[in-house]
């Protein structure tokens, strides 16, 4: 019988937390230990890049939505305190369709890597490369991704003044706690 190798053994050992973790980012019921686990699912993920010879994605994870979003996540939070006080309960019915419909796409996305794999041979050679991705990121052509990299840009953007906009208090309550 063979052993598997100490990369494989890795792989699963990540594979196994990182599941664990996104479990737990939806199960638990304070957002803001959420995010914390959030952030060990998106540090896993930088892992498996690593593990896969895709040294810039897992360098690009962990600087962008470690280092970004999660950071971004935590102030939100922790601006608008006051709307995740009361703690939302989900009725059985949903809670059951949620899991039926998780199972559905678990059983979809099985099948469709599993196609996938059989079926398509990646070259090495122009894979991950940074002058490749560099290329396609900010490309204005038809294989570019420029317009998605802005319009999320101005998502993020859009996303923070709100925040702040929710989480300031007039000018006029401050007076009145003052008192």
């Amino acid at each position: 019988m063979e052993s598997l190798p100490l990369k494989d053994i890795l792989f699963y050992l990540v594979a196994v937390v990182m599941v664990a973790t996104a479990l737990l980012t939806v199960v638990v019921k304070n957002i803001l230990h959420s995010a914390v686990t959030l952030s060990a699912t998106f540090f896993c993920t930088a892992v498996l890049y690593f593990l896969l010879s895709a040294e810039f994605l897992g360098v690009a994870q962990v600087m962008v939505y470690i280092g970004g979003v999660i950071v971004f996540v935590v102030f939100t939070i922790l601006l608008t305190s006051r709307l995740g006080e009361y703690a939302l309960e989900a009725g059985k019915l949903r809670k059951i369709a949620a899991a039926f419909f998780s199972m559905i796409i678990a059983v979809l996305a099985v099948v469709i890597l599993r196609e996938s794999h059989s079926s398509v041979a990646l070259e090495q050679s122009d894979y991950a490369t940074l002058a490749v991705i560099g290329k396609r990121l900010l490309s204005p052509g038809d294989d570019g991704f420029i317009l998605p990299f802005e319009a999320i840009s101005l998502l993020l953007l859009i996303s923070l003044i709100g925040a702040v906009s929710i989480a300031r208090v007039p000018r006029d309550d401050k007076n009145k706690e003052a008192e």
